[in-house]
């Protein structure tokens, strides 16, 4: 039996009570993007439950999905459903592709939780083929939620790891974070939703942060360039990047 990951155990399963509403809230350019290469080959690299699989399947002609949880593969399947789409659970850091796979890659919130982002990165860029496009965001460097996740999500992780402190997190924090978003943020969210999050932002065992001159970096190495840069309004900054000749 494979081993559980931390997506296993915590899927993040939010938002997907309405397909409209995950378009609706999908980035512009990963939207864009995917318009623009409509009818060729997309991979999402770390697809998770399925979020952008959703559109893809809209514009590709082939959809192929990556992901280290069993759990998240198998509620994509049933919530996406396309004769379009083929699932696949492999790990970022040494994806089963071959090179030169894809037309678009997607790698959307995900190499800042593998434990080592260049390689990830160069994963993504390995399976693109030449002149194709990588979306890619990451979380932010210059933030505050880098304080965050060491400090406030240190402290949890630490909590977390005994009985009693899996229980306080789960039957104090967990439904202060529920009631935040209920009465806060005024969201009807679901409290497994709400669970996801919070698991999401402060429990996840890895994360990352990076500038726009790592990114930069990264590209110079691996004969990329940046072709759009977009720092947005939450924790990632997205980058559109075309594999060069």
């Amino acid at each position: 039996m494979a081993e559980q990951t931390f997506y296993d155990n915590t899927p993040f399963e939010y938002g997907y009570s309405s397909k409209a509403e995950i378009i609706v809230n999908m980035n512009p350019l990963l939207k864009k993007v995917m318009k623009d290469n409509a009818g060729k080959v997309f991979c999402d690299i770390g697809c998770g439950c399925g979020r952008n699989l959703v559109y893809a399947v809209k514009y590709a002609s082939k959809v192929v999905g990556v992901d280290l949880s069993k759990a998240s593969l198998d509620f994509a399947k049933k919530y996406v459903e396309s004769e379009k789409l083929d699932l696949i659970e492999g790990d970022n850091l040494t994806i089963p592709l071959e090179s030169n796979f894809a037309d678009l890659v997607v790698s959307d919130g995900v190499c800042h939780h593998t434990g080592d982002t260049v390689k990830a990165f160069s994963e993504c860029v390995r399976i693109l083929k030449t002149d194709g496009v990588l979306y890619l965001a990451v979380y932010k460097k210059y933030r505050y939620y880098p304080l965050i996740y060491y400090i406030v999500g240190g402290f949890f992780r630490m909590t977390y790891k005994s009985k009693i402190g899996m229980y306080i997190v789960e039957n104090l924090f967990v439904k202060l974070h529920y009631l935040m978003y209920k009465v806060l943020k005024k969201k009807q969210l679901k409290k497994m939703e709400t669970r996801n999050i919070f698991f999401d932002y402060f429990i996840t065992p890895i994360a990352t942060f990076q500038s726009y001159s790592d990114v930069k970096s990264w590209c110079n190495d691996y004969n990329c360039s940046i072709k759009n840069y977009a720092r947005t309004s939450g924790n990632c900054h997205v980058f559109i990047i075309n594999k060069d000749v």
